[in-house]
């Protein structure tokens, strides 16, 4: 498939949100020494965002009083682009079945079983001990997790038919099929799904018009994943918390609800950081903070003392709140930050505030570069890497235009490279791949990103897309391929040596995600001789090298013709 132009106003159909670029209903933007904060103070906070390589963070919006006082984008993102939420959007089941529990059509108490006892399910191992307050806190010991799902066609069913391999509320067991269990109870429970409930009694309400929630093959809000949202609106919810379920005068969610879900209900093992869990909400002890978390360093961080709210979208390898993103604005706003009423207005540091918030970028990218370049490379320059490279398809089977993470995340895999070609045109160009017999092409710039959108798998998926030349002895190109939507990003290497053309595909996340990743599940499903065996399998260099050979291959190419 060619590319198509990219079109704000355009409504894409299935995953992407119906309106993803349009900019949603904003908070009021004012100064942060209004609400008692100094522009420099922000300002050197996202500085140190950007100078941590590992963070890869792609905005960051700062609210207090009810009132955005900074919005920082990390080139090339953009805070009015829809974005994935990740386990963000497990506390928003949470807050949908508080809504429930307000109404008294469900109490934490209630056990699952009876909750589908309609159903012809057959019961495994200690299911029928499942209470939904077993849900809420990641305590059920569930069998069926995450992985089974990717195959699965029937959610419930298998969850239910799987059983627990401990008896429910025995200890803290982190699996997204809990909160998808939530999202169909509430549907049972209530006759409308988590998406409509929540739709007509908070997001309207808050304003919230543009968010989109996937579905299961069954047709049930997923719950633990596949939120996509604005910042803006997050935030929103983030006020509503602080408020103690009170919008602009009008009660949304009980402040009983509110107390008890970001209240420590279990504690969580040593791995999952300095937070314990409340109601499908990570939460300090003392009360000082709470977040809804998701990987790659999807956030909504809510400092209660000091009334501010936190909402961080990025792609680093950490996938707990136990990461450096959350340490540093921990550090600067945690503990005892505590603004005053106001300051006096600095006319001086609050634009540069606003003009250097949207010249961020990330210190392992190459936007410094593309940002300071004032010219293309020469044509003769980019010659050698232009026209079509045929791939071995054996070598190219699973390598595609979107990451690898991103296939097995969304079970849409590259049918197989055989081809990939560059041509180049004033200030850019045109990167194509054939996979599996379907086109991608994907332009990009030398001076800046160039937005545009593929379509994927039957989902239209935004890019925005630039690169850098390399002089020297081996001369090389290098295309960076972000996707505004997602946290995931691919990098494409061309360099010739010897006379031979090299294409090197790497992605982020990446080597260090998945290995904790694999990591992780072996020290949570795995016990015994048999996970340390495992464990120390996966850390021989043997291991290391083929899980990055998989994640960044390098492939030769030869050429067969002109684009």
């Amino acid at each position: 498939m060619s590319e198509k132009p990219y079109n704000k106003e355009k409504r894409f159909p299935k995953r992407t949100p119906p309106c993803p670029c349009r900019a949603p209903f904003s908070l009021a933007f004012v100064s942060p020494e209004s609400q008692g904060i100094k522009s420099g103070y922000i300002l050197e906070y996202f500085r140190r965002l950007s100078r941590e390589p590992s963070l890869k963070v792609q905005t960051v919006t700062v609210a207090r009083g009810g009132k955005k006082i900074a919005c920082g984008e990390f080139f090339p993102y953009s805070a009015d682009i829809m974005h994935v939420s990740h386990s963000l959007c497990k506390s928003l089941s949470g807050l949908g079945f508080g809504l429930l529990c307000d109404d008294g059509a469900a109490d934490t108490e209630m056990p699952l079983c009876d909750v589908f006892s309609s159903g012809d399910f057959r019961i495994g191992k200690y299911c029928r001990d499942i209470k939904m307050k077993h849900l809420l806190t990641m305590s059920t010991g569930a069998r069926f997790n995450e992985t089974g799902s990717v195959t699965s066609a029937d959610w419930i069913s298998d969850y239910l038919r799987y059983g627990c391999r401990t008896r429910p509320g025995t200890a803290f067991e982190y699996n997204s099929m809990n909160t998808y269990m939530l999202s169909a109870a509430v549907k049972k429970l209530s006759g409308e799904s988590l998406f409509e409930l929540l739709d007509r009694r908070v997001f309207k309400p808050l304003g919230i018009t543009d968010i989109y929630w996937e579905k299961c093959p069954k047709g049930v809000d997923k719950g633990g994943w596949g939120l996509y949202f604005y910042p803006d609106d997050m935030l929103k919810i983030g006020r509503l918390y602080l408020n103690g379920g009170i919008w602009e005068g009008k009660r949304l969610i009980s402040e009983k609800w509110i107390s008890e879900s970001t209240k420590k209900q279990i504690t969580t093992p040593e791995r999952s950081g300095e937070f314990d869990y409340g109601y499908q909400i990570w939460c300090r002890d003392d009360g000082s903070e709470f977040l809804f978390n998701g990987m790659y360093g999807q956030n909504l961080i809510v400092f209660p003392k000091s009334g501010l709210t936190v909402v961080t979208t990025a792609g680093s390898d950490e996938i707990f709140q136990d990461s450096q993103l959350y340490k540093i604005t921990d550090e600067y706003f945690g503990g005892g930050f505590s603004p005053e009423a106001a300051l006096p207005e600095d006319d001086s540091a609050y634009k540069l505030l606003r003009r250097e918030e949207k010249r961020l970028f990330s210190a392992d990218s190459d936007a410094k570069t593309v940002l300071r370049t004032k010219s293309a490379p020469p044509a003769a320059a980019l010659k050698r890497f232009e026209g079509a490279f045929a791939v071995n398809i054996k070598d190219g089977y699973g390598i595609g235009i979107m990451p690898e993470l991103y296939q097995c995340v969304h079970n849409s895999f590259a049918g197989g490279l055989s081809s990939v070609s560059l041509s180049f045109d004033g200030d850019g160009g045109m990167l194509k791949t054939v996979e599996g017999g379907v086109e991608y092409a994907v332009p990009f710039g030398f001076k800046s990103a160039v937005p545009s959108c593929i379509s994927y798998g039957g989902e239209s998926v935004l890019t925005s897309a630039y690169a850098v030349y390399g002089s020297g002895k081996d001369p090389f190109l290098r295309i960076t391929v972000c996707f505004p939507e997602l946290p995931n990003a691919r990098y494409i290497t061309f360099q010739r040596r010897g006379g031979v053309m090299r294409v090197k595909w790497e992605e982020s996340p990446g080597y260090v995600f998945l290995t904790d990743l694999f990591n992780g599940f072996v020290s949570e499903n795995i016990k015994g001789p048999v996970g340390g065996v495992i464990k120390g399998v996966l850390s021989t260099g043997f291991m290391k090298k083929r899980i990055k050979n998989f994640l960044a291959p390098e492939l030769t190419a030869f050429r067969f013709g002109r684009v």
